[in-house]
């Protein structure tokens, strides 16, 4: 583990440090070049993109294509805060874009109810003495929102290769109540160099950056010697669309289409975003059977986009 891991280095996310108008020139100019589209035009892509950048989670999207663990925080919890009130993290009315996004996207709504399944698989690891781990991190809400009454012992750690997700882990252990649970460590997951350590390993978020399969089977693999016998992952994955060529799982019947062309334009042609590795059901046992796992069992989200994978060590 190391405190001065490089941030150029961060899958998820870039690190911009572009001027915001720059940012925008550069994605319009793109946009230009490469001219109308069969199904959307360019002047409609300029309209979309100067609304991404009248909120700060499109500002955000706009200079980083990707999600950091502030803003994935920010998305997971929208359903019991946002979704509610109608507001931002000020208080402001939400705009219109930022609500599509975060209450109608297809896949945004899958990530929501994938993080609702978490909750639930991790909530059986919850016992006392227990050592639970999330990698990344991210804010740490997938051990922080879980229920620990009667809990008195146990230790919840959180690795992850970006600074500023540790420092939200912090503060969000702190504003909950369970800093005295929590170690957060500075960390490559690829090179955890831990054995026989956790009663469960919670992990979303690094595979649909990952693009070479036998780097996912090593994740895994990683996973698997640092979880103590008996041990579980709880983790997850995105599948195919059905234009893709490999074999689709998506339940059609599930999901807006027009909402689901709209995410397409705003987060493939305006975005350019990094989530963009998908993968079989059939392939996800494979590679999770190769790294050693066994008792795999898959939960879906309604429409089948972003499944859970439970898999046990023996």
């Amino acid at each position: 583990m190391s405190g001065s891991l490089d941030q150029r280095a961060l899958k998820s996310h870039s690190v911009s440090s572009e001027p915001l108008a720059e940012t925008i020139e550069r994605h319009a100019a793109r946009i230009r070049r490469e001219g109308d589209k069969p199904y959307v035009s360019v002047a409609r892509q300029l309209e979309l993109l100067e609304q991404l950048s009248q909120f700060e989670f499109g500002q955000f999207l706009l200079q980083n294509q990707g999600i950091n663990g502030y803003w994935t925080h920010y998305m997971l919890t929208h359903p019991w805060r946002g979704r509610v009130t109608g507001k931002n993290q000020y208080g402001q009315p939400l705009h219109d874009l930022e609500k599509f996004i975060l209450d109608r996207a297809p896949t945004m709504l899958a990530t929501q109810q994938r993080f609702m399944h978490f909750l639930s698989e991790n909530q059986k690891a919850v016992k006392n003495h227990a050592r639970l781990a999330c990698i990344p991190s991210g804010s740490l809400g997938e051990l922080l929102y879980l229920d620990y009454a009667g809990i008195n012992q146990i230790e919840l750690i959180g690795i992850d290769y970006d600074a500023a997700a540790l420092s939200d882990a912090h503060a969000l252990a702190e504003k909950l109540g369970l800093s005295h649970f929590t170690q957060l460590m500075q960390g490559d997951a690829w090179q955890l160099h831990l054995r026989d350590e956790f009663d469960l390993i919670s992990s979303n978020g690094l595979n649909i950056y990952e693009e070479d399969e036998v780097k996912v089977t090593e994740l895994y693999r990683q996973f698997y010697t640092a979880l103590k016998p008996g041990g579980k992952l709880v983790t997850s994955f995105l599948t195919f669309a059905p234009q893709s060529g490999e074999d689709c799982e998506w339940r059609l019947e599930q999901i807006n289409q027009q909402d689901l062309l709209l995410q397409k334009i705003i987060f493939v042609d305006i975005l350019e975003a990094k989530w963009r590795c998908y993968r079989s059901s059939a392939q996800t046992r494979t590679q999770l059977e190769a790294a050693g796992f066994r008792g795999i069992e898959f939960i879906y989200d309604d429409a089948h986009l972003f499944p859970t994978v439970i898999a046990h060590k023996s």
